[in-house]
């Protein structure tokens, strides 16, 4: 918004239905208009997979550019498309992976394809690019990586990791940038809903922001989908004991996940809840429980009110980071690792995958003992990250913008 102010956003395989919504952005509001991309049994539908991909591949065969426009332009959903200058996919930061399900990443795969096949120029914004457990995987994302203008990874070595997939030819159009989530500015919530509703603010003693992933907490193999080494319901609760076990902290619950009906099963608000219930009847009073939903500003505004923050969900401890607030991130893949270094915080990492319970808790006592110098850091270095993000899309010209969900 800041390189291009003048320029219309399309969020692009956004939700079940189009809709226009206003998205604050600092002290102003945004029109956004969002284009969703349905893969429903309903093909009647004008925004379905199916009538972009028909219109998409008539549109290819058709001579004349001035034809192909015409053609396009007879859905109101594929003219939002067609009328884009600059394609930027993000896919929510760290999900172009096949780590979270097959059939994410292959719907995440087709509106790219979608995009593609409309001759947009592709930027992929900074992101984590893999895991991927599946040859088939690593073909479809060297077929999008390949033909994209720009690829920008949010850590150093995940610029390796993507010029060793699309090859030498085409290792050039790869860079790094840190995370956009930098430069999100927090947004204090017109209602701000804490269980209980007095005593965190007004106690005096540190508060220790703790974010439970619902994606880990409800997973039925006990993280071995992840590949933990660790039992994450167990930990959760030693983490929170061990900051307890010091009458200057209370814990704040923050989830940062609020998911729609249907998808309980990766639920912040429920892993916090459960874990709230089990703590309060030992620590009353020194157990506090952020209630929702909010959005990402409101999110980090809550997260800014903490003096130290444990977290689960890349986007949550970037949040905190990114407002100062000395965090260690409790890592189920490799993207905490490349997001921390990119601020130099790489040793606030505990990745669960190799490290046991006793080591993580040394760890986080460690990084807490230290939060002081962690602050003083951050504080140094997170102006200039914020700068590099601003400026990372200064070099295209655009009057219009789809934003790839």
């Amino acid at each position: 918004r800041q390189a291009y102010p003048d320029a219309a956003i399309t969020l692009f395989g956004d939700g079940y239905e189009p809709r226009e919504m206003s998205v604050a952005v600092g002290r102003e509001h945004l029109a956004v208009r969002c284009v969703p991309v349905r893969f429903c049994r309903d093909v009647r539908l004008p925004y379905h997979f199916l009538w972009f991909m028909l219109w998409g591949i008539l549109a290819k065969l058709t001579p004349g550019r001035r034809a192909r426009r015409w053609l396009l332009g007879r859905n109101a959903y594929c003219r939002a498309l067609r009328d884009a200058d600059l394609a930027a996919e993000i896919t929510g930061g760290d999900s172009f992976s096949d780590l979270y399900g097959m059939r994410r990443f292959v719907l995440g795969f087709l509106r790219r394809w979608l995009v593609l096949l409309y001759g947009k120029r592709l930027i992929m914004l900074p992101q984590t690019y893999g895991p991927f457990r599946r040859r088939l995987s690593r073909v479809m994302a060297r077929y999008v990586l390949r033909r994209a203008e720009r690829i920008y990874c949010r850590d150093h070595e995940g610029v390796e990791f993507v010029r060793a997939l699309v090859g030498p030819r085409y290792g050039d159009k790869v860079r790094f940038a840190p995370d956009v989530a930098f430069v999100l500015d927090p947004r204090a919530p017109d209602t701000l809903r804490i269980v209980p509703d007095d005593g965190l603010f007004s106690s005096g003693r540190m508060i220790v922001g703790l974010n439970v992933s619902g994606l880990l907490y409800h997973d039925k193999d006990n993280g071995r989908s992840f590949s933990l080494a660790v039992d994450y319901r167990q930990l959760a609760r030693r983490v929170a004991e061990s900051f307890l076990e010091n009458e200057q902290c209370v814990i704040l619950l923050a989830p940062h996940v609020f998911p729609p009906r249907g998808c309980e099963y990766e639920s912040d608000p429920l892993a916090c809840q459960s874990l709230y219930d089990d703590l309060t009847p030992r620590y009353t009073g020194r157990v506090f429980l952020a209630e929702g939903p909010y959005d990402q500003a409101e999110a980090k505004h809550l997260i800014g009110c903490c003096d130290f923050f444990v977290g689960s969900r890349m986007h949550g401890c970037i949040a905190a980071l990114s407002q100062g607030v000395p965090a260690v991130g409790l890592a189920y893949s490799k993207k905490f690792c490349g997001v921390f270094e990119s601020v130099g915080a790489k040793n606030l990492v505990a990745d669960l995958r190799c490290l046991n319970a006793d080591v993580v808790i040394a760890l986080l006592e460690e990084a807490f003992a230290r939060r002081h110098m962690w602050a003083d850091e951050l504080a140094r270095v997170i102006p200039c990250v914020r700068e590099t993000v601003l400026h990372t899309l200064d070099a295209y010209h655009v009057d219009s913008v789809a934003a790839v969900d």
